[in-house]
């Protein structure tokens, strides 16, 4: 009934906010009622206004997609100022009166979508283009994605590819889909569209309009991922990188000075700056233009909570970020700070200041460490600096493409993401190549030497090794006439003697052929030349393949804490290894290593079924 009450109010409510001039497509305000028979869209003015008021309406979700991907993982606790709503779902007890159970304003969004789909006419020519076939592309995919969210949220959920715009729609009975369900109708729904290119709309509120669209390919290999079917999720993924020319992040922490009595870091500089995105949702800088996000004083010490955050780090989460080893080079001399993972700067950083707003001179901004994680002060620089809620971002993309290349093998390719990066990289015709950065191209770097400095340098931060007196294999045959692998070692990158750069190659569609990838550890480059051979140590085979996993994992939540994804990659490998202790073990850890385990919720979460919200 609940849901059917949902249904009636899309029936009465505004489809499509009509906008009447571009400063305002921000501030859909519109509440007539569009029906059916009343509008079509079939010129690009009506289709353009239709998708800014769909985008629009993303406002109303995306503090929520956040949170509910966030609170429920171990990154995040509560505190003595947590709301009770915010409360069951850290602790997974969400009660029926909980906003959280309702999903209404997901389906609003799916209802915009799925009006548009059924009144835009595709075959409008403008310059002998099907231009709405653009706009077409980026509703399919907004609908795609926000389905989705329903599904890891609430698992099944009912499933409505029709506007409802009638007391009639609203009375229908509508299947329920999961998240495989949906998975394997948007893949067929969205596939068509993979080539199809996206419309700009020029800046919108100081913002590329790109940027706000939900690239197809990378909804395409979020789906195979889940699904397990990791060469196509390598293969999508992939594509999309080489074709928006993005390589791993090249802009990450550099120190600038040291203090030689703490081997510490004095002073740095922590860039994780805007060109990381490629999807957000711009929320408004006021009501009246739209909605505003609160996640900043959620997450945050602000004038509007009175400096009293609802939600606090975890330590699990500090704990995880203290024990990196940040790597510094100095005169060529390699040393081993004390400082951890910058990245936790970067996200939690201090506002030295007293209540009056003088400078608090007993808080230095390099104290961050020295600050308890519930102390006022902290404040969540992803939220306190701009309106923009981050969606895809080059880190998050170049993670799952990790993930995926470690579970058909290729973990030393995954590795190489997070530690020396790459420059670029392809799939052509079932082939994987990875350039890696050349020794001049410094201001390339790994995920991992966005918070850990000189990763590439660092001895420390190496592939795992099973046990060292396992037997040695020898590859005779020389390494660039293969179709395998080019390595790092601690002379410099080999090289790929046709293209003269360093590379990996692999054919990802014959995966079984390479299983030497998966079972051999490599060494060293014995010789040089034509005369160079391969030398690996033999370990078990899905041994190095967890291992990395566990290196993702944990880069992870470095690299995306707080961006509300967190749940969702624990879920993701805790299916895939068929075990759901992982995560509980995880989230109900939150309080890190020096405090007891959460006996309860590690039991309730001990079961895939209460990983889920109950819909109401």
């Amino acid at each position: 009934m609940k849901n059917r009450s949902i249904f009636y109010t899309l029936a009465l409510c505004s489809t499509l906010g009509v906008l009447t001039a571009c400063e305002d497509m921000f501030n859909v305000t519109s509440s007539s009622v569009q029906y059916e028979d009343l509008h079509n869209i079939n010129t690009p003015s009506d289709s353009l206004y239709s998708v800014i008021g769909i985008l629009s309406k993303l406002q109303s979700i995306a503090d929520r997609t956040v949170l509910l991907g966030e609170l429920r993982g171990d990154l995040v606790d509560e505190n003595v100022y947590t709301e009770n709503d915010l409360r069951e779902l850290i602790n997974h007890s969400v009660s029926s009166t909980n906003t959280f159970c309702n999903y209404s304003d997901f389906y609003a969004v799916i209802n915009n979508c799925n009006y548009y789909l059924a009144k835009v006419d595709t075959t409008v020519l403008v310059s002998n283009q099907m231009v709405l076939l653009r706009e077409k592309a980026v509703v399919k995919g907004v609908r795609a994605w926000t389905y989705l969210q329903l599904a890891q949220i609430y698992r099944s959920v009912p499933f409505i590819t029709e506007p409802i715009v009638s007391v009639i729609d609203a009375e229908k009975e509508y299947p329920y889909y999961d998240f495989e369900q949906m998975c394997d109708y948007f893949i067929k729904d969205l596939s068509p569209y993979v080539d199809t290119e996206m419309p700009s709309y020029g800046i919108i509120n100081g913002l590329d309009s790109r940027s706000m669209f939900f690239p197809i390919r990378l909804l395409l290999a979020d789906m195979y991922l889940w699904k397990q079917d990791y060469v196509n999720a390598i293969r999508y993924y992939a594509e999309y990188l080489y074709l928006a020319n993005l390589g791993t992040l090249n802009i990450g922490s550099r120190v600038t000075a040291l203090n030689p009595t703490t081997n510490d870091i004095a002073s740095i500089s922590v860039a994780m700056g805007a060109t990381n995105d490629i999807t957000i949702i711009p929320m408004a800088d006021t009501k009246l233009n739209g909605t505003v996000s609160n996640l900043n004083n959620i997450f945050s010490a602000t004038d509007v909570n009175e400096g009293r955050r609802p939600i606090s780090p975890s330590h699990a989460w500090k704990e995880l970020a203290e024990k990196q080893d940040y790597a510094f080079k100095q005169n060529s001399t390699l040393r081993h700070l004390s400082c951890g993972d910058v990245r936790a700067y970067g996200a939690y950083g201090l506002m030295p200041k007293w209540d009056d707003g003088s400078h608090n001179p007993n808080v230095r901004e390099d104290d961050w460490y020295l600050v308890d994680v519930d102390d006022m002060y902290l404040v969540n620089t992803k939220y306190a600096n701009d309106n923009n809620i981050s969606i895809y971002t080059i880190g998050n993309v170049y993670l799952r493409l990790a993930e995926a290349l470690n579970q058909v093998g290729m973990s030393d390719v995954a590795f190489s993401i997070l530690k020396q990066g790459v420059s670029q990289i392809r799939y052509v015709d079932g082939e994987l190549w990875a350039s890696a950065p050349t020794i001049e191209e410094t201001s390339y770097v790994g995920i991992h030497a966005r918070g850990s400095g000189d990763v590439a340098s660092n001895e420390e931060y190496v592939l795992p090794v099973f046990d060292e007196t396992l037997a040695t294999k020898v590859d005779s045959v020389p390494y660039f006439y293969s179709k395998g692998y080019a390595y790092a070692d601690s002379t410099g990158l080999t090289i790929d003697s046709v293209a003269n750069v360093p590379r990996y190659h692999y054919d990802v569609a014959q995966g079984a052929a390479y299983a030497a990838c998966g079972h051999y550890l490599y060494e060293k480059v014995v010789g040089t030349g034509k005369n160079a051979v391969r030398i690996y140590k033999e370990y078990p085979v899905n041994y190095l393949k967890e291992k990395v996993e566990d290196l993702i994992v944990d880069e992870m939540a470095l690299e995306t804490a707080f961006e509300g994804s967190r749940f969702y990659d624990l879920m993701r490998v805790a299916m895939r290894r068929g075990d759901a202790s992982y995560l509980a073990a995880k989230v109900a850890g939150r309080k890190g290593e020096h405090q007891q385990r959460d006996e309860a919720l590690y039991s309730r979460l001990s079961s895939m079924e209460n990983w889920y919200i109950n819909k109401q």
